[in-house]
């Protein structure tokens, strides 16, 4: 299936997420702000599902273009997870009383990695001879956000009462959203290699 008819869903959930997350923190409300950031997950997770099943289907072949263009709308996806983050850090940290010395730095690290993915997303259909991204970049990327995740859950980190309460909700469902878009990447890159 094609992502491009769920991008306007997709940065529509984007910015109604931020903005209820903005409208969480200014009230202190956890609960408001963490409900905004896992709509926005379980949006994407969505999406990367309808994305990735047509691949995860018998007699699914990588020779008909399948693994490449099903890669690069995982890519995509990836990066409007990103560039969720930075919404979000940008919103709650410049339109919310919460302060937190971070957020600004947050904010424009996942703006940077947002518009590089979208960058390579971008050659890599204007060059008719790229391949897509190899199997262990997936698990590599994988890895990594649920070693984040590991590290948030065990520190105790959901639990702070300084200003980062709010930042703490966007790398538990951000990171969520990654580390299911990556495994569904994953099981089409394997599924089609076979």
């Amino acid at each position: 299936m094609s992502l491009q008819p769920m991008i306007a869903g997709l940065t529509a959930a984007l910015l109604m997420s931020a903005g209820g997350m903005a409208y969480g923190a200014a009230l202190g409300s956890r609960s408001i702000t963490a409900l905004s950031a896992f709509a926005y997950a379980v949006a994407v997770l969505i999406v990367a599902w309808s994305v990735n099943r047509r691949a995860w289907a018998e007699g699914a072949s990588a020779g008909s273009g399948l693994l490449f263009h099903t890669m690069r709308r995982n890519t995509r996806i990836a990066a409007l997870v990103y560039a969720w983050a930075a919404a979000a850090f940008f919103a709650i940290y410049g339109l919310s009383p919460v302060r937190w010395q971070h957020g600004f730095q947050y904010a424009s690290a996942a703006t940077l990695i947002a518009a590089g993915l979208f960058y390579y997303v971008h050659r890599l259909g204007s060059d008719p001879t790229s391949t897509p991204p190899a199997p262990y970049l997936t698990v590599l990327h994988g890895l990594a956000v649920t070693a984040g995740l590991v590290f948030l859950l065990s520190s105790g980190k959901l639990q702070s009462v300084k200003g980062d309460w709010p930042a703490n909700y966007i790398f538990l469902f951000g990171g969520l959203a990654l580390a299911g878009v990556c495994y569904f990447a994953f099981l089409a890159q394997r599924r089609l290699t076979e």
